[in-house]
C-alpha cells in the first residue's frame, strides 16, 4: 500500500468500498513542498454486513498507509452506524493516527442549548424503541423484525446498546481537537492546502428545518405513477407488518364480510352451541391450532407507532448531517452532504458569506459543484431536484455514489432510486462512480474522446481486495 499523492494543485478523492451500504472518503489535496493535506470523511458500513469487521480493518490500514499515519481533518457527519462503525472496528489503527482536527456538526456541541435538547430527545427515543422492540419480541410479533431493520443504522439493538453510535461519535472526538461547525461561519481553511476553503452549509440551526426530513411532492425526483394510484416513495417503509397480516388470511375470513353477526347473548351462554361459534373460537380464540389468527390481537397494537417513531428518528438523524462544500482555488466545488434530507438542503439557500465585495450563497456553491457525493446511498429523499441537483450546472460534473444495490434490495430499499439515478446519469454524462460497481462503462451517445478524458481521471484498486475507487480533479 502506497501513500496517496494528489495531482499538482489538484485533489484525489478515494471512495472506499465497504462491501455494503456505507460511507468512507479520503480526500488528498495538493500542498506545498509535496505535503498533501488529508481529509477523512466518515468510515462505516451497514450493521451486520457480512465480513464487515475485517473489511473495515483493511480499509483503516489502507487509510493509515495512504496518509502516512497523518490526517489533517477527520470529519464525522452524523450519528449512524454506516458512517461510524469503522472507527470502532479498527480503533487501534485510528488511535495511532495523528489527527490535527476533528470536525463535527454543531449538534454535538455540549454548550449549544438546542444541541443538548436534540441529544436528550434522541436518547429518549432510542430507549423507548428498545423497550418497544423487547415487548414485540416477547409477543412473537413480526413487527419486531421490521423495527430492528429500521434501527440498524444505529447498530446493535438492545436495551443496553442504544448508545452504540453515540459512543462511536464520542470516540472520534477523542482523536484530535474538536471543531463544532455551524452553517454560515467563516470558511474554514485546510492545513497545507493552499487556497482551498471549506464552507459549512448545514445542518441548519432552525429546529423546524431540522425536523423537516421528508420532501414535499415535486421537491425530489419521483416515480411516475399510474392514474389514481396512491403516493409511494422509495426506501424503507412502515407498516410491513400490516401488509403481511392482511396478506395472510383470505378476505372471507373477516367476519364483517360474512352475512351474519353472532349475538352477544349466545357468546355469553356457555351451554349454547350457536351455528357459528366455532368460527369465533378458531379465529379469535388464539389457540395454536391451524387457522388461529393471533395477529388479530390488539394487546401489542399500540406498539405499532414505534415503526413510525423509528423512521422519524432515522430521518431526523440524517438531517443533522454536517454538510461541507470544499472550494478549490479555481472555484470548483466538492459537495459532501452526508445524508442530509429536505430541511437541510432547503436551508442552504439562506446561508451566505461575505467575500470582499461579493456575497456567496449556498446556491452559488451548488452551481459550481464539480463532484457530488450522493446522499444516503441514492435514496429518493436525500437529493433535492430544483433546489439541489438541477442547480449543479457544470458539464464536467462527477457523482460518487456509495451504494450496494444488492444489499439494499435484500431489505426492499430502492437504493439507488430509479428516477434520481437516471437524472444523475443525464447530468453527469454517465460519470457516476459507484462503490458496488466501480468505474462505469461509456454510455451510448457519449463521445469516446470525452470518455477517455474521464477514464484518465479514475482508478480502481487493482489488488484482490478491491478496497477503493478514486478520481482525480486536476487543476
Amino acid at each position: 500500500m502506497l501513500q496517496l499523492v494528489p495531482p499538482p494543485a489538484g485533489v484525489t478523492i478515494r471512495m472506499y468500498r465497504s462491501g455494503g451500504l456505507g460511507d468512507c472518503f479520503l480526500l488528498a489535496f495538493a500542498g506545498p513542498a509535496a505535503t498533501p493535506c488529508y481529509v477523512l470523511i466518515d468510515c462505516g458500513v451497514f450493521y451486520r454486513t457480512p465480513g464487515a469487521e475485517p473489511r473495515m480493518q483493511r480499509i483503516a490500514a489502507d487509510i493509515e498507509a495512504a496518509t502516512g499515519g497523518r490526517v489533517d481533518v477527520l470529519v464525522a457527519t452524523h450519528e449512524h452506524w454506516d458512517h461510524l462503525s469503522g472507527f470502532s472496528f479498527a480503533q487501534d489503527v485510528f488511535k495511532r493516527l495523528h489527527v490535527s482536527e476533528v470536525w463535527v456538526a454543531w449538534t454535538e456541541d455540549p454548550q449549544h442549548p438546542l444541541a443538548r435538547q436534540l441529544q436528550q430527545r434522541h436518547q429518549q427515543a432510542l430507549t423507548a424503541l428498545a423497550a418497544a422492540t423487547q415487548r414485540l419480541q416477547a409477543a412473537n410479533d413480526p413487527r419486531a423484525a421490521d423495527l430492528q431493520q429500521m434501527l440498524a443504522f444505529h447498530g446493535p439493538f438492545a436495551a443496553d446498546a442504544a448508545a452504540s453510535t453515540r459512543e462511536q461519535l464520542q470516540f472520534v472526538q477523542t482523536l484530535g481537537p474538536v471543531r463544532y461547525c455551524r452553517p454560515g461561519q467563516p470558511p474554514l481553511s485546510l492545513p497545507t492546502a493552499s487556497g482551498v476553503k471549506a464552507y459549512v452549509l448545514g445542518p441548519p440551526e432552525d429546529e423546524t428545518l431540522l425536523k423537516r426530513s421528508n420532501p414535499r411532492r415535486g421537491q425530489v425526483y419521483e416515480q411516475p405513477k399510474p392514474f389514481g394510484a396512491a403516493d409511494t416513495h422509495g426506501g424503507a417503509q412502515p407498516g410491513s407488518f400490516y401488509a403481511a397480516a392482511l396478506a395472510g388470511p383470505s378476505a372471507v375470513d373477516a367476519p364483517f364480510n360474512l352475512p351474519f353477526v353472532l349475538p352477544l347473548a349466545e357468546l355469553a351462554d356457555p351451554t349454547s352451541q350457536p351455528a357459528h361459534a366455532e368460527f369465533f373460537r378458531t379465529r379469535y380464540g388464539f389457540t395454536n391450532a391451524p387457522g388461529s389468527a393471533a395477529w388479530r390481537r390488539i394487546d401489542q397494537d399500540w406498539l405499532g407507532v414505534a415503526e413510525h417513531l423509528a423512521l422519524d428518528m432515522d430521518d431526523d438523524t440524517n438531517n443533522t448531517s454536517l454538510v461541507l462544500a470544499f472550494e478549490l482555488p479555481d472555484g470548483r466545488v466538492l459537495l459532501f452532504p452526508g445524508d442530509a434530507q429536505a430541511g437541510n438542503w432547503l436551508s442552504w439557500a439562506s446561508v451566505q458569506w461575505q467575500a470582499k465585495e461579493q456575497v456567496i450563497t449556498g446556491q452559488d456553491l451548488l452551481r459550481r459543484v464539480a463532484v457530488y457525493k450522493v446522499g444516503h446511498h441514492g435514496s429518493h429523499n436525500a437529493t433535492l431536484a430544483a433546489q439541489g441537483l438541477e442547480l449543479m450546472e457544470r458539464d464536467d460534473l462527477i457523482a460518487l455514489l456509495p451504494v450496494d444495490e444488492a444489499q439494499a434490495k435484500q431489505k426492499n430499499w430502492k437504493m439507488p432510486f430509479g428516477p434520481l439515478y437516471e437524472r444523475l446519469q443525464a447530468k453527469t454524462g454517465g460519470r457516476v462512480v459507484r462503490a458496488d460497481a466501480g468505474i462505469p462503462d461509456r454510455p451510448i451517445g457519449v463521445a469516446d474522446s470525452r470518455w477517455q478524458q474521464f477514464l484518465s481521471q479514475v482508478r480502481a484498486d487493482a489488488s484482490a481486495e478491491q478496497l477503493w475507487v478514486e478520481v482525480d480533479i486536476l487543476a
